[in-house]
């Protein structure tokens, strides 16, 4: 169909591509807010998925308040959808998603830990330059103060080092998490001051592995996964609003609430 902002997805886990593409299209304005989605026979022909891949993609995105589905009434965008503003969007939308994000980490714990040990004692050369240009990327960002940079280069650099670890398992796996759990990253991401105290963690975690020490490079890993944890329940327990939020990150930058 000519014009069509849905296209056919090559065979991985589907229901984690339908989450990218549609996430993407939102981004890309092709969907607006509080417009009603395809019906669910037209999304599989249009996205190449099964039925079941499908819904599995539409809860998690409704799970992440991307959609509300009405019973009898199809799949809408939400009209107070926050993906696409700034880092008081993503505190805002913390709160409602604790139990989502504190499970990611539990996950991440073990996961990454491993990871980083691995590419310790398995990258090659190519690997560990890849593994470092994604942190320089990461500090530029640190630098200009850039939300979505610093949540790209963050998904490069643990991409990298999931490749580095020579478990092709490990590695599709930490990338199908990755993919599910773009709002998750943004919003701690989002969480003042965090961005200038893991920069510097991934960077301890990246000169381990580029010094082939795997104890020090999955101690460095479960710190910096640990310390997320902190940060989110910190963000929980002090209860952050959105005004209070924007009003601290655009006075304070990365200095943050408190710091």
């Amino acid at each position: 169909m000519a014009g069509d902002p849905f296209f056919s997805l090559k065979p991985k886990r589907l229901s984690d591509s339908a989450v990218e593409e549609i996430l993407g299209l939102i981004r890309e304005g092709k969907l607006q807010l509080g417009s009603q989605l395809p019906p669910e026979r037209e999304l599989m022909t249009r996205l190449s998925v099964s039925r079941g891949s499908l819904r599995e993609a539409i809860r998690m995105l409704e799970t992440m308040g991307v959609l509300i589905v009405l019973p009898g009434g199809g799949t809408w965008m939400r009209e107070d959808y926050q993906g696409r503003l700034s880092s008081d969007g993503w505190l805002s939308w913390l709160p409602d998603h604790r139990k989502d994000v504190t499970e990611l980490l539990e996950m991440r714990e073990t996961l990454e830990v491993k990871a980083a040990s691995l590419a310790a004692e398995r990258s090659t050369p190519g690997q560990l330059a890849r593994i470092q240009r994604e942190l320089s990327r990461m500090e530029a960002a640190l630098a200009a103060d850039d939300l979505e940079e610093l949540v790209a280069s963050d998904t490069g650099v643990h991409d990298s080092i999931a490749d580095a670890s020579g478990n092709s398992i490990l590695a599709q796996t930490l990338r199908s998490l990755s993919r599910l759990v773009t709002e998750s990253r943004r919003a701690v991401w989002a969480i003042p001051g965090h961005p200038r105290r893991s920069v510097p963690e991934h960077s301890k975690v990246v000169q381990a592995i580029v010094a082939g020490d795997s104890e020090a490079a999955a101690k460095a890993m479960f710190k910096h996964v640990r310390k997320a944890r902190e940060d989110v329940a910190g963000a929980l327990t002090a209860g952050i609003s959105l005004a209070a939020a924007e009003a601290s990150y655009r006075k304070n930058g990365q200095k943050g609430v408190g710091d």
